[in-house]
């Protein structure tokens, strides 16, 4: 896992659907990841994601920044890839943290055996500006790896 600065307007300066207003009242926002200079897509997990949130959690909203027509990028392996999630603030980090870990346990029952890899990016906003943290690696291994982290040293 790598910690990182994270400019969003720069990431984000050809894709005219992501703007300041999409975040305004929202907890968690699902981001799509930059392809090229000017394509963007979402995660294969995304919409899957967002459903299992908003379906168990209910105290925290957690959408997609886009409503219309959205590209999908997908791969064929079980490997989990989920869209970069942005979180309004490093205390509600731990709480996209566990729906992340828990989402991953619901898609590897029935298929404990097999090793999957987890690919997501966690953009936080601290009074410093906003910070990524990205994750690719095992699926076995991913809460683990994440309870080592101080939000207060973001």
């Amino acid at each position: 896992m790598e910690t990182n600065s994270f400019d969003m307007k720069k990431y984000y300066e050809n894709y005219s659907a992501i703007n300041d207003e999409i975040f305004l009242g929202k907890e968690i926002v699902a981001l799509p990841q930059k392809y090229s200079e000017n394509e963007y897509y979402y995660a294969k997990e995304t919409i899957e994601f967002v459903k299992y949130c908003t379906q168990y959690q209910k105290d925290c909203s957690v959408t997609i920044a886009e409503q219309n027509d959205i590209e999908v990028r997908s791969l064929h392996s079980f490997d989990i890839w989920l869209p970069i999630v942005w979180v309004a603030s490093n205390v509600l980090l731990p709480f996209a943290i566990n729906m992340v870990s828990n989402y991953i346990s619901e898609q590897k029952k029935g298929r404990e055996d097999e090793k999957a890899q987890v690919e997501v990016s966690f953009v936080v906003r601290t009074a410093e500006g906003e910070k990524v943290l990205n994750y690719k690696g095992d699926a076995d291994t991913f809460k683990e790896t994440f309870e080592k982290i101080d939000i207060n040293e973001l």
